[in-house]
């Protein structure tokens, strides 16, 4: 396809084509008004799809694409886009504009995904397309054999218009006589969550094509090959996994778990890697997909695991960071065009790394800190980026990058709630923030104490620069109300364990960092007495 061709600005009856590289053909679009005032256009999708570029002629009569894929309701591909035309839409003439010429959908002239999905839609056999429409509009109810029922023990029915999701921890039982074929009486069904291996999982994968999204846990296999499936979302957990092949529909991707683990053949090959002089390269994950992942967007916790074969992704979203080095994100995903990155609040290292990502488009930090303004890599060392989005940094970093980048016009530009370090010692460096969410701390707790905490460190704060004594005074009563605060609320709700105790101590210490040795010693009754309940 040749981009010569295409105009700047889009015309009423002008008809373009367009790439779908995924499919490895080409779909076709027909401007149908334009408001210049607004620099808007309004887009239809036409109903063709097709190995070659065609003549216009070819398409004059042909109908709209409607998206009905899966649970859509049908409706024209009808879309207000903006008036510029990108060169990846070639002009190959017009036409007289029929139909209606209005929409109140916003959107960009990137058609190319709800095509794709709706060409493999409209390729799944009619029959299995009628019978999910017909469950949805249904009141149909059929039994599962091997599901009863928790309370009664009857055997489980299913509402057609409602099964759509199919848990091996739900509501129903499962019996030794379940299988999952008999799932395909749930003709709405879409999602699969398991949290343990079923030999029979892949077969029935492989002949649903209705089935989409996929959480699997505790599966505990070495190798898992999704190759004949159709899935588009597939959740799963890499602990002890060393390969991974994914089906060309995978639109998403979310890695739970530790990654690739040690395996050895034999007790002899054990001992020669525990003997070896320099230790064996760290165990990777070898994913399988199609372009390196080209089309697939990524969902991290926390970290990112060694994996390989997904260098091409298209997007990485890591979330629930603690610490993170850029250098990982590089070294694993060298290829994503946007980057999303949020704190639990955390830190991020090699900040200046992110300059090795030539393609990055777009770039969202947020609740993230422990960097400098001079690590954040400038406009010239991020040349593909036209969206950069901070929110919840380094007061210091928020002012360099607004300095860098406000006059960067392919930049879009958003900068929120820069934290100065006084937050940063509240939040960020808070010894009791891990108790938020964890199992055997209420949330009432964890916020009680929190708050406790900070309260006392606004009293350390408030106290410094005054002489010795009154300081010492100052942060003893502020360590013995957050102490009395702890050892109340465990004694109501036993609490404090080993790790809980430690935690303590570790706030206390921030508290009195600035007092003497013999002030220091002089509150160990008072924190014995407060984690001895």
């Amino acid at each position: 396809m040749t981009e010569s061709e295409s105009p700047s600005v889009a015309a009423p009856g002008d008809v373009f084509v367009f790439p779908l590289e995924r499919i490895g053909r080409y779909g076709a679009c027909q401007v149908v008004a334009v408001d210049e005032s607004q620099d808007l256009a309004t887009a239809a999708v036409l109903a063709w799809t097709g190995t070659e570029v065609p003549d216009v002629t070819t398409l004059a009569g042909v109908p709209r694409m409607v998206r009905d894929f899966m649970f859509w309701t049908p409706e024209e591909m009808l879309r207000n886009v903006p008036l510029t035309v990108p060169a990846s839409h070639l002009r190959i003439g017009s036409l007289p504009v029929t139909g209606e010429t209005a929409s109140r959908a916003y959107f960009s002239w990137e058609f190319d995904r709800d095509v794709e999905r709706q060409y493999r839609w409209d390729s799944i056999p009619n029959e299995t397309r009628t019978a999910f429409r017909a469950a949805l509009n249904g009141e149909e109810v059929a039994t599962t054999p091997g599901l009863t029922y928790a309370s009664s023990g009857e055997q489980y029915e299913a509402r057609l218009a409602h099964a759509r999701r199919f848990s091996d921890d739900a509501g129903y039982l499962i019996g030794d006589d379940f299988r999952l074929a008999s799932l395909r009486a749930w003709r709405s069904l879409y999602q699969v969550e398991l949290h343990a291996w079923r030999d029979d999982l892949l077969p029935f994968l492989e002949s649903s094509p209705l089935v989409k999204e996929l959480s699997l846990t505790g599966h505990g296999q070495r190798e898992l090959d999704f190759s004949r499936t159709n899935l588009d979302q597939l959740s799963i957990d890499i602990t002890g996994l060393q390969r991974l092949v994914l089906p060309l529909s995978l639109d998403h991707l979310i890695l739970r778990g530790q990654g690739a683990a040690s395996s050895f053949d034999s007790l002899d090959a054990l001992i020669d890697e525990l003997s070896a002089e320099e230790p064996a390269a760290e165990p990777m994950l070898q994913v399988v997909a199609e372009q390196d992942g080209r089309w697939i967007t990524v969902n991290l916790t926390g970290t990112v695991p060694p994996v390989r074969g997904l260098e091409r992704t298209h997007g990485l979203r890591v979330s629930a960071i603690e610490e993170l080095e850029i250098g990982d994100v590089v070294g694993h995903f060298p290829g994503v065009s946007w980057l999303h990155l949020f704190g639990a609040p955390g830190l991020l290292d090699e900040l200046d790394e992110l300059r090795r990502l030539p393609q990055l488009t777009t770039l969202w930090i947020c609740d993230l800190f422990g960097y400098n303004p001079s690590d954040f890599p400038g406009p010239d060392e991020l040349p593909s980026l036209t969206s950069l989005d901070l929110d919840s940094i380094p007061a210091d970093v928020a002012t360099g990058v607004r300095a860098q980048y406000r006059k960067v016009q392919r930049v879009a530009l958003t900068v929120r709630k820069p934290r100065k370090p006084e937050w940063l010692a509240e939040n960020l460096e808070n010894p009791l923030r891990h108790w938020d969410g964890r199992d055997g701390i209420p949330g009432a707790v964890s916020k009680k104490s929190r708050t406790a905490f900070v309260a006392a460190l606004r009293q350390v704060r408030d106290a410094s620069g005054t002489d010795e004594p009154e300081h010492t005074e100052a942060v003893t009563t502020a360590v013995t109300g957050f102490l009395d605060t702890i050892a109340t609320l465990n004694r109501k709700h036993q609490f404090l364990y080993t790790l809980e105790r430690d935690e303590v101590i570790d706030a206390v210490n921030a508290l009195t960092e600035s007092l003497s040795p013999e002030a220091n010693r002089a509150l160990e009754p008072l924190i014995e007495e407060a984690l001895d309940d």
